[in-house]
């Protein structure tokens, strides 16, 4: 089953639109699941797609831990104060309200699932993303 109304049992990413965060934070971010949208109770999921040179600046959640899957790319994890490099096949782990970034290092487009424990709190970028993947649902 791919669609029942706002229960999903398949999100296919690419057809999710997103939300473009412009330089020097440069990527693409996409709300596949989340309680907002209606398939989870307990977790956000969403695509983040950055630009080769791309950073995602120093950021926290204070109220959600965030473990990322990296599909494709190569770059620097920089988390409690290290640097630790990272390419495709590794899990990064921010640990809630723990101060990270990651900077895409390579010329390809990096690929990362995210997720958030318990659900993120839209705000911002975020927000917006929502915003898009809410109306698109409706049509």
């Amino acid at each position: 089953m791919f669609w029942d109304g706002r229960n999903m049992s398949v999100v296919r990413g690419w057809e999710v639109q997103g939300v473009k965060v412009p330089m020097p934070f440069e990527r693409v971010l996409k709300i596949l699941v989340s309680p907002e949208v209606g398939n989870s109770e307990h977790t956000t999921i969403l695509f983040s797609i950055i630009s080769p040179g791309s950073t995602t600046g120093l950021h926290r959640h204070e109220e959600s831990e965030e473990c990322m899957y990296v599909v494709s790319g190569r770059g620097c994890y920089k988390v409690a104060g290290k640097e630790i490099s990272f390419e495709p096949d590794s899990i990064l782990i921010a640990k809630k309200g723990e101060e990270h970034e990651i900077r895409n290092l390579s010329d390809e487009t990096m690929k990362l699932v995210a997720i958030f424990a318990p659900p993120l709190k839209p705000s911002g970028y975020i927000e917006e993303a929502l915003r898009k993947r809410l109306a698109s649902l409706k049509k």
